[in-house]
Formats: structure tokens, sequence, C-alpha cells
């Protein structure tokens, strides 16, 4: 067994590295003057809006992890092996997915904890240099990205151990472990769903909660005339503190829900390549390898994350690109050791499908930088628009986002192919599935070192609100920092977002190839030769246009409930500034019309202890409570419809198998994943790109591109900049549409088809 001690051992080293970044982090100065009293306000807010997101998180997953155990316990199915009757197998999906819950919680609480403690460091770093704020900021998110990964392989190769001992696997016979060993990822099923559940949560609550603060502090800011994040403004904490717990919590969760959803479905596969063929040494040996890699992926992020350096006169993209390089070459030595280790005369075909996927993570990265780097075409022909007014910035956008969105697709889908073509050329019966499920383990080899490149962005973006809030007036050099930071931390997001997608999708195609090997052994087991006759899937059937219908229905209604519940929680964020500010509200029925002061007033030489002369100062607590009560309630319906909806298509469809196709069942199940999951990438891709490119248009004016910020008008007072005004209109657009619309996609697509293994039983 020194695989599974292998894989313990690299993940609770990864546990601990991420302990030892966390620490150092936590060691590095917090500033001085304000800098540490509006980072401790960020921080209790954020705090606050994690205690609640944790507790929603485990009262909603309550009910579907009542609904396994009592569906296995009540319904009484024939057992799935000879090992696990149904109300044992109820009892360790059950328990696995309470696992899986609280191993997300642990990651988004962990993400966001950090976050909200590296931005005010990375703040008081920028002081000091570019580089050490870099450095403060990448570290931070390798806390998050390390712990989330490492946490999934020690959680899903745990609960593999504990089964397999329980059940006298290492104590017994060759030939009955062998037998034993192959059912139990189906038995730890629960593991990934609870991950994915909680996940879906987060995203969607943390989602709402970020973007819903962000957009009212913006449109606040507009209406009293203030610069962003300023300390006047009264959702400003609110929107700062989304980015660490909102945000960053979401992410993690994502990434660890992704993690083990994948890991399980590699060890699936390979379960069913092992049973279809003859000659392979081991069981174990085949199931592990993938997972194996993902372990030597971690080692591979630690040393990435520690290469990250620059100086003044270096491109901060190009820093962390370089520990991207690291992490990619580290992986292919460990993906070429375990492949040779644990593969045999096969081990070259399967290491050049898993240099395809590292391949194509690298190329995903040069995608997201060409879309939002303000360097290249894209953004810079967003910025050129914005001089004519924010409709053509809109459309500008929506153009680079569906362009944007053609090439990582493009890249995938070479990628699938040569990994196909180089599984197959192994001659195992399944091999080319397997072959694209080892390239998914390639480009999921680089998750840790992604989601640090992802948390960066939030740390950074938080401590730019912490500098404008405090010394931007006296050390503007450290703003423009913490601003060239913040427009890296948007091209690392992009790539992060790509790269998810791009898990997704080889996930998809590698999940529904176990979900219908599954099914049709399944019903072979009954009536041997009814399966025989059934297809592996029967496109003209008209079970499989509706599943693959609603598929899609269910992808275009679950992202207008999460751009419906960030409009409507930022409504929220903006009225109670308004009211703040003697305004009247735009739900009350006050008389006469509020007019914004003019935006000489946001360099007035009020102090920023004493925000608005003549007015108390504003009551920041009240927007975080409001914001955080509107996206964590809009977060449950959902959550539950996106779990259910698999689990009513497959039970509708139930007793629609004939003699003809007793996979009628199995098709439609798998027509609704893969089409939710190509509807679901393609707009997710797009909305991410296109508000990245806003997002970064907009930036770019700000480093002084078609006249800046501000210009002087004829009195020598300084007014806002139209070109500038029109670039942050599609960044306020874009905003919701990359961080939380998006995102939670990902989440749903990922999420839909561990449902359908899980409750699979009683689909057949």
């Amino acid at each position: 067994m020194t695989e599974l001690a292998l894989i313990l051992g690299i993940s609770l080293l990864g546990i601990g590295f991420a302990g030892y970044l966390a620490r150092w982090v936590l060691g590095c100065p917090t500033g001085e003057g304000d800098m540490p009293r509006v980072a401790a306000r960020i921080r209790a807010a954020a705090d606050y809006f994690t205690k609640r997101l944790r507790s929603t998180i485990l009262a909603v997953s309550a009910v579907p992890g009542g609904g396994i155990f009592l569906a296995y316990g009540l319904a009484r199915q024939k057992p799935e092996a000879q090992a696990f009757p149904p109300l044992e197998l109820g009892a360790w999906l059950t328990l696995s997915f309470a696992l899986g819950v609280g191993s997300a919680v642990a990651a988004a609480h962990v993400a966001a904890w950090t976050a909200a403690r590296a931005n005010v460091r990375a703040a008081s770093g920028a002081r000091r240099s570019l580089d050490h704020a870099l450095q403060i900021a990448i570290r931070g998110g390798a806390v998050s990205g390390l712990f989330a990964v490492s946490l999934g392989l020690v959680g899903l190769v745990g609960l593999f151990a504990l089964v397999f001992a329980t059940k006298g696997g290492f104590s017994a016979e060759p030939g009955a472990a062998l037998k034993l060993a192959p059912s139990i990822p189906l038995v730890i099923a629960g593991y990934p769903l609870g991950g994915a559940f909680a996940a879906l949560v987060a995203e969607l609550g943390g989602g709402a909660f970020a973007k819903s603060a962000d957009m009212g502090a913006d449109l606040a800011g507009r209406e009293l005339g203030l610069p962003e994040d300023d300390v006047r403004n009264p959702a400003t904490i609110a929107d700062l503190a989304g980015d660490c717990a909102g945000e960053a919590a979401g992410k993690a969760a994502s990434t660890f829900a992704s993690t083990v959803a994948e890991n399980l479905g590699a060890m699936l596969l390979a379960a069913a390549v092992f049973r279809q063929n003859e000659g392979i040494p081991s069981v174990l040996s085949i199931m592990l390898f993938p997972v194996v890699m993902r372990a030597f992926g971690v080692l591979a992020a630690m040393f990435g994350v520690m290469v990250v350096r620059t100086d003044d006169r270096e491109d901060p993209m190009n820093a962390l690109a370089r520990g991207l390089y690291v992490t990619a070459l580290l992986g292919l030595v460990g993906a070429a050791g375990a492949a040779k280790w644990l593969l045999g005369r096969h081990w070259l075909w399967f290491f050049g499908a898993a240099t395809v996927g590292i391949a194509a993570g690298l190329l995903l990265l040069f995608v997201a930088q060409y879309y939002t780097e303000h360097r290249y075409r894209p953004v810079r022909e967003i910025a050129e628009a914005a001089r004519v007014g924010s409709p053509l910035v809109l459309l500008r956008g929506a153009a680079v986002g569906l362009e944007g969105a053609l090439a990582p697709l493009v890249v995938l889908g070479v990628a699938v192919a040569s990994a196909h073509v180089l599984g197959a050329r192994t001659g195992l019966d399944g091999g080319g599935a397997l072959g694209i499920a080892v390239a998914t383990m390639g480009l999921l080899g680089m998750a840790a070192y992604a989601l640090a490149m992802s948390g960066f962005g939030p740390i950074i973006d938080s401590a730019g609100g912490i500098v404008e809030m405090t010394i931007a007036r006296e050390r503007p050099d450290v703003r423009g920092r913490t601003v060239v930071l913040d427009a890296v931390g948007n091209t690392a997001k992009s790539f992060a977002r790509a790269h998810a997608g791009a898990a997704a999708l080889l996930a998809t195609s590698m999940l529904v190839s176990v979900w219908l090997d599954e099914a049709r052994r399944r019903v072979a087991a009954g009536k041997p030769a009814a399966a025989a006759a059934g297809s592996a899937l029967s496109v003209g059937r008209p079970e499989v246009y509706l599943g693959a219908a609603i598929g899609v229905v269910l992808v275009v209604w679950f992202a207008s409930r999460v751009l419906g519940s960030v409009s409507r929680a930022a409504r929220r964020v903006l009225d109670e500034a308004r009211r703040q500010i003697n305004a009247p509200s735009s739900l009350g029925a006050s008389s006469g019309a509020w007019t914004p002061p003019h935006p000489r007033a946001s360099r007035s030489s009020a102090a920023p202890n004493n925000p608005r002369a003549g007015h108390a100062a504003p009551d920041l607590d009240a927007c975080v409570e409001l914001g955080s009560r509107a996206a964590l309630g809009s977060a449950i319906t959902p959550a539950l419809v996106a779990a259910s909806v698999p689990i009513a298509v497959g039970l509708g469809l139930r007793f629609a198998g004939t003699e003809d196709n007793p996979l009628a069942v199995a098709d439609a199940v798998a027509a609704l994943i893969l089409a939710a999951t190509i509807a679901g990438v393609l707009g997710a891709l797009l909305l991410g790109n296109a508000g990245g490119a806003w997002d970064n248009a907009k930036k770019y004016i700000v480093t002084g591109a078609h006249g800046g910020r501000y210009l002087v008008d004829e009195t020598g007072a300084r007014v806002d900049n139209p070109t500038y005004i029109a670039a942050a209109i599609g960044d306020t657009v874009g905003d919701p549409l990359k961080d939380a619309a998006g995102p939670a996609i990902h989440v749903l697509v990922k999420m839909l088809p561990v449902v359908t293994i899980v409750f699979l039983p009683f689909f057949v």
C-alpha cells in the first residue's frame, strides 16, 4: 500500500506547507497610521460573513444529506456489491457527504481567514516595493490553494483506505481485495457530492455578496462623486470584505470540489478499464495512478509559489507565469515517474496524455493574457471604445467575450482528441477514455497554483482599497503599485476561470463515460441480451433531446437567478448608502430629488476620520448586514433545485426503458450532463473574458491612457473623465458576470455528474 501512504504523506505535507506560508504572511508588518484600523473593520466584516456562510451551508446541506440516507435506507435496493447492503451503503454515502461538506467549509474558511489578514500586509508591502506586495499576495493565495487541494486528497484517499480496511481489504486474500477495490469509489461518492453542494452555496452566496457590495459601492460612489474605495462611502467596507470573505471563500470551496470530483471520476474510470482488460498487474496501481499524479502536483505547486519574484522593471504577470511554468515542469516530471512506476508497459502513452493536459493548461494562460491584459488588442479596443461612450464599451466587451470563449474550446478540443488517441494506442479496452482522464489529471496538477493565482486577485484588490482609504494622497506611488497588481490579479483570475472551465469539460467527458459504463454493467447484470442491444448513447430517441434541453434550460435559469440575486442585493446596499446620506431611497416615497455633489467635493479638505462635514460617520456594518442577508438568502433555492433536477429527470424516466433500449434513462441523463456542461462552460468563459476585459480597460485608463482618471476644466479643477466613466460602467456590468455567475456555473456543471453517480441505483 505504498501508493496510499505516498498520497497521504504528500497531502499532509501540503497542508503543513500551507501553514508555513500563513505564518510567513502573518509575520509581515501591518503598516502604520490608519491602515491597521481600516483592516480591522474589513476583517471583522469578513469574519461576520464567513460565519453566516458557514451556518447557511451546514443548514442547507442537511436536506440532501438526509435525502441520501433515507433513499438508500428505505428504498431497499439490491446490494451494489456483495459487501455493501443498501443500508450500509447509504450510511457510507451519508457519512462521506457530511465529510465533503465539512471539508469544503474548512477550505472556504481558511481562504477567507487568510485573505482578510493578508490584505493589509500586502498593502503595507506595497510601501516597500512591488515585489514585496506581490510575494505576500501570492503566498496568501497559496495558503488556500495548497490547503484545499491537499485536504481533498486526504479526504478522498483517507475514506478509500477506511472503507478498504473496514472490509478487510488489507488483510484479505489478493483475489478478494481485487474484487472489493473497484466498488469503493461508488461507496464514497458522497464526498465529492458534499463538497460540490457546499461549494455551490459558497459560490452563490459569496459571489452575490462580493459583487453586490462592489456594485453598491461603485454606484453610491458615483452618486456621491467619490473615488473608488473612498472612506466616505458607507458601502466601502462591505465591498472590501466581499473580496476576502465572498470571492476568496467561494473559489477555494469550488477548487476543492473540482479536485475531489475529478479524482473520483478518474478512479472509477481506471477501475472500469481494469475490469475490461486482462493482464493489468494491480487494480490499486491503476486506480491510484491519477491520484498519485495529483499528489506530485501539490509538491510542484510548493516550488512554483516560492520562485515568484519581480522588480519594478518587470511585468508582475511574468513573475506569476514563471511560477506556473515551474509548477508545470515539475508536475511533468512527477507524471513521468508515477506512470513508469504504476502502469508498466503502458506508461509512455499515458505519460503523453498527461503532457497534453499540462500543455493545455499553459496555453490557457496565454489565452487569458491576450484577452485581459492591456498590452494586447482586445482590452485596448475596449478602452478606445470608451471615448465614444458606454454603449460601445458594452458592445465591444461582449464581442471580446464571445471571441475569447472560442480559443479555450479549441485548445480543449485538440487536447481531448490527442489524449484519446494516445490512450487508445495502449491497446486497452477503454484506454482512450482513460487517456482523457490522465490528461485531466495533468491539467489539474496545476490546480493548487491556479487557486493561488485566483486568491492573489481578491487579496490585492482589498489591499488597494486599504491604500486608497488611508495613504493614497500621501503616497501615490503605493497606490500606483496596487493598481498595477490589481490589473495582474484580473488576468490571474481569468486564467483560473479558464482552468476551471477546462477541468469541467474534461471531467464531464470522463464522468459521463463512467456513468454510461456503470449503467450498462448494471443492466447487463439483470438483462444481458437487452443490454447488448442498447447503445452507449442513442441520440435518435426523444428522451435524449429532452435531457439535453433540460440541461441547457437549467444553466440559463441558474445564471439568471445568480445575476438577479446580485442585482437585488446591490439595490439594498445602494439604498442603505443613500439612506445614510439622507437621500431619498429609491424604494421610498421621499419627495424631491437628490443631487450628487460636484466631483471637486471628493477632494475636499475633510479629514479621513470625518467623512462628511455636517454628517455623522457612516454606519459601515449596516451595508455588510444587508448585503450578506440578501446574498445568502438567495443562494438556497438555486442550490437545491440544481441538485434535484438530474434526480427528477432520472426518476421521471425510470420506466421509459424498453426491451429495445434499456439504457433510456442513462442516455437522457448523459445528454443532460453533456448539454449543461457545454452550455455552462461556454457561457462562463464568455462572461469571464468579457468581465475581465472590461475591468482591465478601466484600469488601463487609470494608468493615464485616453486622458486618465480625471481631466482639468477651464477653472483648473479636476473633473471626471467621460472616457473613464464609460469604462467604469462596463466594469460595473462585468463584475457580477465574471465573479458571480461564471464561477457558480462552473460548480453547477461539476456537481451534476456526481449527483447522478450517487443516485445511479435508482435510475437503472
